[in-house]
Protein backbone atom coordinates (compact mmCIF):
# COMPACT_ATOMS: atom_id res chain seq x y z
CA UNK A 1 0.00 0.00 0.00
CA UNK A 2 1.49 3.37 -0.96
CA UNK A 3 2.40 5.87 1.74
CA UNK A 4 0.21 8.99 1.87
CA UNK A 5 2.21 11.65 3.75
CA UNK A 6 0.25 14.16 5.77
CA UNK A 7 3.28 16.35 6.49
CA UNK A 8 6.68 16.32 4.81
CA UNK A 9 9.92 17.75 6.15
CA UNK A 10 13.47 17.75 4.84
CA UNK A 11 14.18 14.20 6.08
CA UNK A 12 10.92 12.60 7.19
CA UNK A 13 7.24 12.21 6.36
CA UNK A 14 4.45 12.00 8.91
CA UNK A 15 1.74 9.62 7.74
CA UNK A 16 -0.92 7.38 9.22
CA UNK A 17 0.25 4.02 10.50
CA UNK A 18 -0.64 1.01 8.40
CA UNK A 19 -1.44 -2.56 9.45
CA UNK A 20 1.65 -3.78 7.58
CA UNK A 21 3.81 -1.67 9.95
CA UNK A 22 3.32 -4.21 12.76
CA UNK A 23 6.68 -6.05 12.21
CA UNK A 24 8.49 -2.68 12.22
CA UNK A 25 6.84 -1.79 15.55
CA UNK A 26 7.31 -5.11 17.39
CA UNK A 27 11.11 -5.34 17.36
CA UNK A 28 11.92 -1.89 18.76
CA UNK A 29 9.59 -2.36 21.72
CA UNK A 30 11.72 -5.31 22.86
CA UNK A 31 14.62 -2.83 23.29
CA UNK A 32 14.90 -1.92 27.00
CA UNK A 33 16.80 1.29 26.21
CA UNK A 34 13.93 2.60 24.07
CA UNK A 35 11.20 1.54 26.48
CA UNK A 36 13.13 3.08 29.39
CA UNK A 37 13.18 6.46 27.64
CA UNK A 38 9.46 6.37 26.91
CA UNK A 39 8.21 4.79 30.13
CA UNK A 40 10.99 4.05 32.54
CA UNK A 41 9.47 0.78 33.77
CA UNK A 42 11.83 -1.69 32.10
CA UNK A 43 9.02 -3.39 30.19
CA UNK A 44 8.89 -4.86 26.75
CA UNK A 45 5.76 -5.39 24.70
CA UNK A 46 4.74 -8.73 23.24
CA UNK A 47 3.65 -9.17 19.64
CA UNK A 48 0.02 -9.56 20.78
CA UNK A 49 0.20 -6.36 22.87
CA UNK A 50 1.69 -4.43 19.97
CA UNK A 51 -0.95 -5.79 17.56
CA UNK A 52 -3.70 -4.71 19.97
CA UNK A 53 -2.08 -1.27 20.34
CA UNK A 54 -1.82 -0.87 16.54
CA UNK A 55 -5.43 -1.94 15.94
CA UNK A 56 -6.62 0.57 18.53
CA UNK A 57 -4.52 3.37 17.02
CA UNK A 58 -5.34 2.82 13.36
CA UNK A 59 -8.35 5.00 14.19
CA UNK A 60 -7.34 8.11 16.09
CA UNK A 61 -9.37 8.71 19.24
CA UNK A 62 -11.29 11.99 19.50
CA UNK A 63 -8.66 13.41 21.86
CA UNK A 64 -5.57 12.15 20.02
CA UNK A 65 -3.65 12.19 16.76
CA UNK A 66 -0.93 9.62 16.00
CA UNK A 67 1.38 9.54 13.00
CA UNK A 68 4.13 7.19 11.94
CA UNK A 69 7.48 8.81 11.19
CA UNK A 70 8.76 7.51 7.84
CA UNK A 71 12.06 8.16 6.10
CA UNK A 72 12.00 8.99 2.41
CA UNK A 73 12.42 5.29 1.59
CA UNK A 74 8.98 4.89 3.26
CA UNK A 75 10.45 2.88 6.15
CA UNK A 76 8.75 3.41 9.49
CA UNK A 77 11.38 4.83 11.88
CA UNK A 78 9.18 5.99 14.76
CA UNK A 79 5.91 7.43 15.93
CA UNK A 80 4.77 10.82 17.20
CA UNK A 81 1.46 11.77 18.74
CA UNK A 82 -0.64 14.47 20.31
CA UNK A 83 -2.79 13.14 23.16
CA UNK A 84 -5.21 14.58 25.64
CA UNK A 85 -6.25 17.17 23.07
CA UNK A 86 -8.58 19.73 24.62
CA UNK A 87 -10.14 21.67 21.75
CA UNK A 88 -11.78 24.16 24.11
CA UNK A 89 -8.49 25.31 25.63
CA UNK A 90 -6.26 24.49 22.65
CA UNK A 91 -3.91 22.25 24.65
CA UNK A 92 -2.38 18.81 24.16
CA UNK A 93 0.51 16.63 25.27
CA UNK A 94 3.17 15.34 22.88
CA UNK A 95 4.88 11.95 22.75
CA UNK A 96 7.54 10.60 20.40
CA UNK A 97 9.61 7.46 19.91
CA UNK A 98 12.34 6.90 17.35
CA UNK A 99 12.73 3.15 17.05
CA UNK A 100 16.40 2.67 16.14
CA UNK A 101 19.21 3.93 18.43
CA UNK A 102 21.45 4.36 15.37
CA UNK A 103 19.37 7.33 14.18
CA UNK A 104 19.02 9.04 17.57
CA UNK A 105 20.69 12.44 17.47
CA UNK A 106 20.33 12.68 13.68
CA UNK A 107 17.65 15.40 13.67
CA UNK A 108 14.75 13.09 12.74
CA UNK A 109 13.05 13.49 16.11
CA UNK A 110 13.19 17.27 16.24
CA UNK A 111 11.90 17.46 12.66
CA UNK A 112 8.99 15.12 13.45
CA UNK A 113 8.17 17.12 16.60
CA UNK A 114 8.21 20.38 14.62
CA UNK A 115 5.94 18.90 11.95
CA UNK A 116 3.34 17.54 14.38
CA UNK A 117 3.35 20.81 16.35
CA UNK A 118 2.74 22.75 13.13
CA UNK A 119 -0.05 20.33 12.26
CA UNK A 120 -1.56 20.74 15.73
CA UNK A 121 -1.40 24.53 15.54
CA UNK A 122 -2.73 24.91 12.00
CA UNK A 123 -5.28 22.11 11.69
CA UNK A 124 -6.34 21.47 15.30
CA UNK A 125 -6.15 25.01 16.67
CA UNK A 126 -3.72 24.10 19.45
CA UNK A 127 -2.13 26.95 21.35
CA UNK A 128 -0.04 25.14 23.99
CA UNK A 129 1.64 21.76 23.60
CA UNK A 130 3.28 20.16 26.63
CA UNK A 131 5.56 17.18 27.09
CA UNK A 132 7.32 15.28 29.86
CA UNK A 133 10.88 13.97 29.58
CA UNK A 134 13.24 12.34 32.05
CA UNK A 135 15.96 14.69 33.31
CA UNK A 136 18.76 12.30 32.25
CA UNK A 137 17.58 12.36 28.59
CA UNK A 138 19.69 15.37 27.64
CA UNK A 139 19.62 14.54 23.91
CA UNK A 140 15.81 14.69 23.86
CA UNK A 141 15.72 17.91 25.88
CA UNK A 142 18.07 19.56 23.37
CA UNK A 143 15.92 18.33 20.46
CA UNK A 144 12.76 19.77 22.06
CA UNK A 145 14.50 23.09 22.73
CA UNK A 146 15.56 23.20 19.07
CA UNK A 147 11.86 23.18 18.11
CA UNK A 148 11.01 25.90 20.66
CA UNK A 149 9.96 24.01 23.80
CA UNK A 150 10.96 25.57 27.12
CA UNK A 151 11.22 24.02 30.55
CA UNK A 152 8.26 25.01 32.72
CA UNK A 153 9.02 22.92 35.79
CA UNK A 154 10.30 19.72 37.30
CA UNK A 155 8.84 17.00 39.41
CA UNK A 156 11.91 16.35 41.51
CA UNK A 157 13.20 12.79 41.84
CA UNK A 158 9.94 11.37 40.46
CA UNK A 159 11.64 8.73 38.32
CA UNK A 160 13.46 5.74 39.81
CA UNK A 161 15.81 3.61 37.73
CA UNK A 162 17.73 1.05 39.75
CA UNK A 163 18.70 2.81 42.95
CA UNK A 164 18.92 6.26 41.34
CA UNK A 165 16.28 8.96 41.16
CA UNK A 166 15.85 11.52 38.40
CA UNK A 167 13.66 14.54 37.78
CA UNK A 168 10.72 14.47 35.41
CA UNK A 169 11.05 17.62 33.30
CA UNK A 170 7.96 19.43 32.03
CA UNK A 171 8.30 21.50 28.86
CA UNK A 172 5.84 23.39 26.71
CA UNK A 173 5.59 25.24 23.42
CA UNK A 174 3.34 28.13 22.51
CA UNK A 175 2.36 27.45 18.92
CA UNK A 176 2.32 31.18 18.16
CA UNK A 177 6.13 30.84 17.89
CA UNK A 178 5.89 28.38 14.98
CA UNK A 179 6.29 29.29 11.32
CA UNK A 180 3.10 28.09 9.61
CA UNK A 181 3.69 29.76 6.25
CA UNK A 182 4.38 26.47 4.41
CA UNK A 183 1.06 25.07 5.63
CA UNK A 184 -0.77 28.22 4.58
CA UNK A 185 0.74 27.87 1.09
CA UNK A 186 -0.67 24.32 0.84
CA UNK A 187 -4.19 25.75 1.14
CA UNK A 188 -4.10 27.79 -2.07
CA UNK A 189 -7.34 29.70 -1.48
CA UNK A 190 -6.20 31.28 1.79
CA UNK A 191 -5.39 34.97 1.42
CA UNK A 192 -1.74 35.94 1.88
CA UNK A 193 -0.74 37.36 5.25
CA UNK A 194 0.65 40.87 5.16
Amino acid sequence: MPLHPVMTGENVHLARLRRENLPQIIRPFANLELTTYIGGRGWTASEAEQAEWLDKNLKNPADGMLFGIYDFGETLIGGVDLRGIDYRTGTAELGIALYEPEIWGGGYGSEAVRLICQYGAFHLGLHNIMLKVFGFNVRAIRAYEKVGFREIGRRREAVRLGQERFDEVYMDLLTSTLDLSALRRQIRQLPALD
